[in-house]
């Protein structure tokens, strides 16, 4: 017996029909074939592009690329570059700025320190160095043993040379009441 075709208005020829379900054999729209073909084009093109003939760079290369040129363009930070930047009045009182905002809290207003908490950057004793470029590491980096958090990541680059500045400012003027002298602090001497 052999099994009769059918139409519908609709689907066009039936081919099959199994538990009343009926399939029939339509064209995929015109939209759709362009788009998957579109796709695998595009797909074949990115691949020879990228990754077989390497024309193009991929995002980690990018990235990498990025990185190195941000590196190239940080400035080298210097005890003269860091003295020569506290003679500028608009990066110290950038730096005041930035040090009343976030360094108050330890250091109190003139800088002299807290009792319990920050050193005393008025005096000539420093615990850490007292050389502009070991002030700066010790903001950029902090001491996290003693409490002092890393302010590069929060201030930036800019930010950190403008505290320093501000900081060697501070230094010799002696505020009465700060935090007293450690043991192990060693005299600063230009």
């Amino acid at each position: 017996m052999s099994e009769q075709k059918r139409t519908d208005e609709i689907q066009g020829e039936i081919l099959h029909v199994y538990d009343d379900i009926e399939e029939a054999d339509n064209n995929l729209p015109t939209w759709w074939l362009l788009t998957f073909y579109g796709a695998v084009a595009f797909g074949l093109v990115y691949w020879f592009h990228y990754h077989e003939y390497g024309i193009g760079k991929l995002q980690p290369q990018l990235y990498a690329e990025a990185v190195a040129a941000a590196e190239a363009e940080r400035s080298i930070v210097t005890d003269e570059s860091l003295d020569a930047l506290a003679a500028d009045a608009s990066a110290v009182a950038a730096g005041k700025e930035t040090f009343m905002a976030q360094c108050v809290a330890c250091h109190d207003t003139q800088g002299q320190g807290r009792v319990a908490l920050g050193s005393n950057l008025t005096d000539e004793y420093w615990v850490n160095g007292g050389a502009p470029t070991d002030i700066h590491a010790i903001v950029t980096n902090g001491i996290p043993a003693k409490g002092m958090p890393p302010w590069a990541p929060i201030l930036g680059e800019q930010g950190v040379n403008q505290v320093v500045a501000y900081v060697l400012t501070l230094r010799g003027t002696n505020v009465e009441g700060g935090k007293p002298v450690e043991e192990n602090a060693t005299v600063w001497e230009p």
